[in-house]
């Protein structure tokens, strides 16, 4: 055979084999690449979970102590509640005493007016001494009253 009628199979194969290698480079490029990446984003993954780990951690214990606390408010409500209950039963003991105490010395009728009437006539001589600007104290002095009883006429009056 002539070099004429092989060089065209020459070139060919020749363009061939060059077309396959550039095939393989670019190949060869995107696996790098990726596996790069791969490389890459396990690195970021390892990164974050480097910075989360300790933030886990104290999240933890600050949980655990949370759970602390929480169980002693709960004995701290626990005894509040029993100490409640008992007071709220000495309470309902005094009351029905004094509604024993109050049948056994009930006062006629006229008498319960009377004293109503004082206590009316009372509180309003408070409220006009305050209107007027006066204070408790002042007040207190001028109708010769405690001042408590004056301060609680003037807390209800302010409450309605």
């Amino acid at each position: 055979m002539s070099v004429n009628t092989i060089l065209p199979f020459l070139l060919f194969g020749l363009a061939t084999a060059f077309l396959a290698l550039a095939l393989s480079e670019v190949i060869h490029t995107r696996r790098s690449r990726r596996r790069m990446e791969t490389e890459s984003v396990r690195a970021v993954h390892a990164q974050v979970l480097a910075l989360l780990e300790p933030i886990l951690t104290e999240a933890k214990s600050v949980a655990d102590a949370f759970d602390g606390h929480m169980a002693e408010k709960r004995l701290l409500v626990t005894d509040l509640n029993e100490s409640l209950e008992k007071r709220i039963a000495s309470l309902k003991l005094f009351l029905n005493r004094a509604d024993a105490l109050m049948v056994r010395h009930q006062t006629p009728l006229d008498e319960e007016d009377s004293a109503a009437r004082r206590i009316t006539e009372s509180r309003q001589k408070i409220l006009r001494l305050l209107a007027q600007g006066l204070s408790v104290d002042q007040i207190s002095e001028r109708l010769t009253l405690p001042k408590g009883e004056v301060a609680l006429v003037v807390g209800l009056s302010a409450s309605r």
